[in-house]
């Protein structure tokens, strides 16, 4: 029962935190960090008995049979390294929040968004993937409406209603494929004979379904402004699960299960991949607002990713997850070091800063870091998502992908432009008066400490993470041969 303990305990002890601020203002960052301590036990465990490849830890619950209603739980190498972000996540998420405002309400919805993450990424069951799918959107909703900032509502709701809608076009595809084999297990889906019509339009509907969630070019832009109006800690959670949620899916429920759809869609993928690296690293150049050009970073390495998982090899798939596994470290870090540059010189805008190298020297020494990682500095996760996607597009693609070398180029361009302009040079007289403009406090300073270190281990020692889940993506590659 460790998955779906994993699953219950967060929503269970998530009304304890809302109620236990009665008693002490504390208490609801202890129990959330007590949880996200839970969790990492639980995952430290699923790593360590882990034997290597396929499905285990399996869970079978049966709900309603005639319908296959039935929970299915299990993790594979791939759900395994996704679900040990979350608990990273989680963890640092719960530090960086330490001294939010109204932490009741605050860390119950952190609690209520962290078991159906996990369950998104352990069910073998394709509607129970999509009702705990649904379940992540409320906390978020949430959390931007309430504790954003000027334009919060709008931005909940334009990305409600967004990944809503896409949500309508994956339960349609669901329908369809539930209609077409009577099952939603997993592991049947992947033996059951469509017609190739019907395969197609259940792989458009849901491909739209995962592409908003990615976000990719065209369905990119509610998360600009979700990012730009959410309390950083809450970008973290955006950019480090959500968007592997949309990626994950169409791993899992669709280059998986439809190898002969994903090859002839997968022109299409590598068409709209390179579109969103590229559009992506354009906007970020023009970009004046931090937090802006760092969700439109966010977006142009999610292109990246994409890229790797339409080149339909196992050294791409691996590459793309590898990609997923470095981004969500390397920009929840920038979105954190964003947040709190906003918070010490009371500006977004890269033109109204300048020189805070001098004042706050700590905080930007690790934002800098965090940018070389994110344009792929060797020896960060970084590097190493990076060169293996273009690589692994190279071989499938051949020569085209000659260009796409050129968006780390691109990368590094808006990049050092947005360090140049406002963490070098002198500092600007309306900042040199400026009492907030100081180091953090040290519990702050831990979540950061952490991304770094990760990302550098998992720089240093990529084999940490591709020798978890690449026996599985190897079995699964052979149905594109």
């Amino acid at each position: 029962m460790i998955l779906l303990s994993m699953i219950l305990v967060p929503v269970l002890i998530a009304p304890l935190a809302w109620f236990g601020e009665k008693l002490d203002k504390n208490l609801p960052k202890y129990l959330s960090l007590a949880v996200a301590a839970f969790l990492a036990l639980c995952t430290t465990f699923l790593f360590v008995k882990y034997p290597g490849n396929g499905f285990a830890f399996e869970e079978f619950y049966r709900i309603y049979p005639p319908f296959d209603f039935n929970l299915h739980l299990a993790v594979d190498g791939i759900s395994l390294v996704l679900i040990g972000i979350t608990v990273f996540l989680a963890i640092t998420v719960t530090l960086s929040s330490w001294h939010v405002e109204r932490p009741g309400a605050y860390f119950f919805l952190i609690l209520l968004f962290l078991g159906p993450m996990v369950g998104v990424f352990a069910s073998l069951n394709l509607l129970w993937f999509f009702i705990f799918w649904e379940f992540t959107l409320v906390p978020m909703f949430f959390h931007i409406g309430i504790w954003g900032a000027e334009n919060r509502i709008y931005a909940a709701m334009k990305f409600f209603i967004y990944t809503h809608l896409a949500s309508v076009f994956l339960l349609l595809g669901i329908i369809v494929l539930f209609l077409s084999t009577h099952t939603f297990e997993f592991e049947q889906l992947l033996k059951a004979s469509l017609s190739p019509e019907v395969a197609k339009l259940v792989w458009v509907l849901m491909f739209i379904g995962f592409a908003v969630k990615m976000p990719v070019v065209p369905f990119h832009t509610w998360l600009p402004d979700a990012h730009v109006q959410a309390p950083s800690p809450i970008s973290v959670f955006l950019a480090g699960l959500l968007l592997k949620m949309g990626a994950y899916g169409l791993l899992r429920w669709e280059i998986f299960m439809f190898p002969e759809e994903s090859k002839f869609f997968a022109p299409l993928m590598a068409f709209i991949a390179v579109l969103t690296i590229f559009y992506a690293g354009f906007r970020a150049l023009a970009e004046d607002h931090i937090k802006r050009m760092v969700a439109y970073s966010s977006i142009n390495h999610m292109g990246f990713v994409l890229l790797g998982l339409a080149s339909l090899t196992a050294a791409g798939i691996s590459a793309a997850i590898y990609e997923m596994v470095g981004h969500a470290l390397v920009i929840s870090l920038l979105f954190m070091i964003a947040g709190y540059i906003h918070h010490k010189t009371h500006t977004w805008y890269i033109s109204e800063l300048g020189g805070i190298m001098k004042k706050i020297p700590g905080l930007m020494t690790m934002f800098v870091i965090g940018v070389l990682a994110a344009v792929g500095l060797p020896g960060t996760a970084g590097f190493v998502g990076e060169l293996a996607v273009m690589l692994a597009a190279f071989d499938y693609y051949g020569w085209v992908m000659v260009i796409v070398p050129l968006a780390s180029a691109l990368s590094a361009g808006f990049f050092m432009w947005m360090l140049q302009r406002a963490v070098f040079g002198p500092l600007r007289e309306s900042l040199k008066e400026l009492k907030s403009l100081k180091e953090l406090p040290m519990i702050e300073n831990i979540p950061l400490a952490m991304y770094i270190a990760a990302f550098i281990v998992v720089g240093i020692f990529p084999m940490l993470v591709f020798n978890v889940y690449n026996p599985v993506v190897d079995t699964f590659a052979q149905l594109f041969k």
